[in-house]
């Protein structure tokens, strides 16, 4: 399992524990093969299950799991902002030409490394490829240090979009790799309630939905049958969406109690 999917697992975890006031307890460990994430308790005895799986640009996986790992920053003495221009790139190098080509920045006092002199560029061929690549953008922010790295921004019309948001979680469904989830929750035996959570990167939404300023929809969702509940959360989004009985909802985060 990835870093990624491993947070994305405690996220739903924590919200569906607090949403239902079940004990959640892992279930998916100790060898156990093509069973479900999570199992659920209620204090009355009844049982659920929760499974859990990531709505991802498949070309990114592997590089969002190592920024995750170096916590969406990388060092440096100075503020900057890191946007890929494409879903995927070479993490390790780039990083280490970014951390270079700031570094440079600073020492020649300029705020993009396009505006370094041409000689300082000729003895770095490092940070030229980066620049000729286009393989993301370096920008100075007034935060502070270190190198903040954001995914790569959707580019469309926001009107050559789907306007329901049940027609994009339904489109889901042709992602290879649902089914199977599906099929774990449907085949789980001696659970009153079946619950999906959905967490999607938020490079994979359509730009319409990139942030939770959007109403609950109004449609019913198809193609989830057999499932009680589906949960819905993006990494910029502030609350999470919640389709039970037909209906759905938003749904606020619960208190943090920690650090």
């Amino acid at each position: 399992m990835s870093e990624l999917s491993e947070r994305a697992e405690q996220i739903a975890a924590r919200l569906i524990g607090h949403a239902s006031g079940a004990q959640v307890e892992k279930h998916d460990i100790d060898g156990r093969q093509g069973v479900v994430d999570f199992l659920l308790e209620w204090e009355n005895g009844d049982a659920g299950a929760l499974e859990v799986t990531m709505i991802t640009e498949p070309a990114s996986s592997a590089w969002q799991g190592l920024a995750m790992r170096d916590g969406w920053r990388w060092p440096a003495a100075t503020s900057w902002d890191f946007r890929p221009t494409e879903v995927s790139f070479p993490y390790k190098r780039t990083k280490r030409v970014a951390l270079r080509a700031v570094a440079l920045c600073d020492e020649w006092h300029v705020d993009d490394p396009s505006d370094l002199p041409d000689n300082v560029l000729a003895l770095e061929p490092a940070v030229k490829q980066l620049l000729a690549e286009n393989v993301g953008r370096l920008k100075r922010t007034p935060f502070s240090p270190g190198i903040m790295i954001y995914q790569s921004a959707n580019a469309e019309f926001v009107e050559a979009t789907p306007a329901d948001f049940t027609l994009v979680v339904q489109s889901w469904l042709g992602r290879p790799h649902i089914e199977p989830h599906l099929q774990k929750l449907r085949r789980t035996s001696a659970v009153a309630r079946r619950f999906l959570f959905l967490v999607v990167v938020s490079e994979a939404l359509p730009v319409r939905f990139f942030t939770d300023d959007f109403e609950a929809p109004s449609t019913t969702l198809r193609g989830y049958e057999g499932v009680d509940a589906v949960f819905v959360w993006s990494d910029y989004w502030h609350r999470y969406l919640s389709y039970q009985g037909g209906l759905w909802e938003w749904n606020d985060f619960p208190p943090n109690t920690s650090h």
